[in-house]
């Protein structure tokens, strides 16, 4: 019985005249990657979210200024596509201003009534209302941050990478690069009522880029881009993660400059992957099934340069790289055993590849 393909969709930096979002099936039988579409009309689609019965695409455009009339506005954009039902086909899209410069990741709440949107350097989140027709709002709601970290060159000021809501849907986590601080949100009674609820502080210069929660909802991981390493949280109360140890991303032989971008656990909550851009590589840890603890087991080379982001499918079988500075899209194998992922001979040519999603 033949299975059925799974649906990818890759962002990219480009120019809004080209392509900027990809339409990939990989064919879990045979190992093919098979691009069925691309995409215009978005510069720099950075990040990309699909709602759960697919019908809906959301899309960030990581840029300083966009056209609005032919006037240059400050900021960057949230898109909203259409997906056909039947041809999967993209629609025409719609644009929001985040009122920030360089959004770079978004969100949905797991009833999908509210989107978030992480402004890089715009030292903001703003946080979109989203109907009944799976169409974004005007924005309603902005959070600020204010504060900078050691490291001058990257944490003069806030930097907001990245929005996650807790699986009650009650919680926002937004790791801040620039404050070395996850910043937690809490939704009130009311319609539009959200507040300031806890901040955790991670190491000094570290720069909390991406976290992930294990399945368990128990633990979360975030991912330091400054100083390649993860942290293990506990949240075994609701909105309340506690700091644990951290362990390196890196081989002790490794000399040279890295950041790291990405951070994912395995559907079955034994291992966790991050992504190192220098190395260019993905790092594997065993998760101790009895502490939560991280345990190094190795890396893998995403076969490019700068892998960006990567994501693994739901049934845990393969892991698919976006290598941004290689132009390169990288399949593998996923050892169910050992949780290594082993290259299955697939690199598909993507310009500039910085999201996977895979639906």
């Amino acid at each position: 019985m033949t299975r059925k393909a799974h649906e990818i969709w890759i962002g990219a930096y480009g120019a809004k005249d080209g392509v900027g979002i990809t339409r990939v099936e990989l064919l879990p039988d045979t190992g093919e990657l098979i691009k069925t579409a691309e995409y215009g009309g978005i510069e720099n689609a950075s990040f990309l979210r699909m709602n759960r019965d697919g019908t809906r695409l959301y899309a960030v455009s990581e840029t300083d200024t966009y056209d609005n009339d032919n006037e240059k506005e400050e900021g960057g954009q949230l898109a909203s596509f259409p997906v056909d039902a039947e041809s999967r086909k993209l629609g025409p899209g719609l644009y929001y201003p985040t009122h920030g410069n360089h959004p770079c990741h978004l969100s949905l709440t797991p009833t999908e009534d509210w989107l978030a949107v992480s402004n890089y350097n715009g030292a903001s989140v703003m946080m979109y209302p989203i109907g009944h027709d799976k169409r974004p709002g005007p924005p309603a709601i902005r959070f600020r941050h204010t504060g900078s970290g050691p490291n001058a060159d990257r944490q003069e000021a806030p930097h907001p990478h990245s929005v996650y809501f807790g699986s009650e849907g009650h919680y926002l986590f937004v790791p801040d690069l620039g404050m070395d601080k996850i910043m937690v949100y809490t939704r009130g009674p009311e319609a539009h009522e959200w507040s300031a609820h806890d901040a955790v502080s991670l190491d000094p210069g570290a720069g909390p880029r991406h976290m992930a929660f294990h399945p368990s909802g128990k633990i979360a991981f975030v991912l330091n881009e400054l100083n390649s390493t993860v942290t293990r949280l506990s949240y075994e109360e609701p909105g309340k993660l506690v700091r644990f140890e951290s362990i390196t991303t890196l081989p002790s032989s490794f000399e040279g400059e890295n950041t790291c971008a990405e951070i994912a656990v395995s559907p079955d909550g034994r291992f966790v992957y991050a992504s190192n851009r220098g190395h260019d590589s993905i790092a594997i840890f065993r998760i101790d099934e009895l502490t939560g603890e991280l345990h190094a087991s190795g890396h893998i080379s995403t076969r490019g340069k700068t892998p960006r982001n990567f994501a693994l499918t739901s049934d845990g079988e393969w892991l698919i790289a976006a290598n941004q500075d290689s132009s390169s899209v990288v399949l593998f194998r996923v050892d169910r055993q050992s949780g290594l992922p082993v290259y299955a001979g697939v690199d598909l040519p993507i310009s500039k590849p910085v999201c996977v999603l895979i639906r």
